[in-house]
């Protein structure tokens, strides 16, 4: 048996032993857009577009990044305020906000378990650094009315 080259072997431990569990990648936002983008009737992709409903779309069970331990997000953008909901199953949960530049928006934690919410107010990109003692899950909602 041929024994692993030393790249592949880093590959492999790094997918499997990584502390952190998948991000859900499947932005609903930009599969909708993605999906109207690729009609090639210039009328019919209009009435896609017109007839995406950002709320709904938004509105989903699934977290919009979920992990374990230490995470930082790719940039993501938002084009009206969103309230993030964050939950984490461990003893200490600490979520910074950070806006496109590397600034520290917000610093947030939950101790003890349990659930926040914090609202970005306004349209930007950003990321998100989450670190905590155990399993945490993070959504995208819209703001209460």
């Amino acid at each position: 048996m041929e024994s692993l080259k030393p790249p592949l072997l880093v590959t492999m431990l790094m997918l499997f032993a990584s502390p952190t569990l998948a991000v859900n990648g499947d932005d609903p936002v930009k599969s909708a857009f993605a999906q109207c983008k690729n009609i090639d009737d210039a009328a019919a992709r209009l009435r896609c577009y017109d007839d995406l409903v950002i709320d709904e779309l938004m509105a989903t069970d699934e977290p919009r990044f979920a992990g374990k331990h230490t995470l930082k997000t790719d940039p993501f953008t938002i084009t009206q305020p969103t309230q993030l909901r964050y939950q984490s199953d461990g003893v200490i949960f600490v979520m910074a906000v950070f806006n496109e530049q590397g600034e520290i928006i917000e610093n947030l934690h939950i101790g003890g378990g349990g659930e926040g919410r914090y609202l970005l107010e306004s349209p930007g990109r950003y990321y998100l650094q989450m670190n905590g003692s155990t399993t945490w899950r993070v959504w995208f909602e819209s703001p209460p009315k």
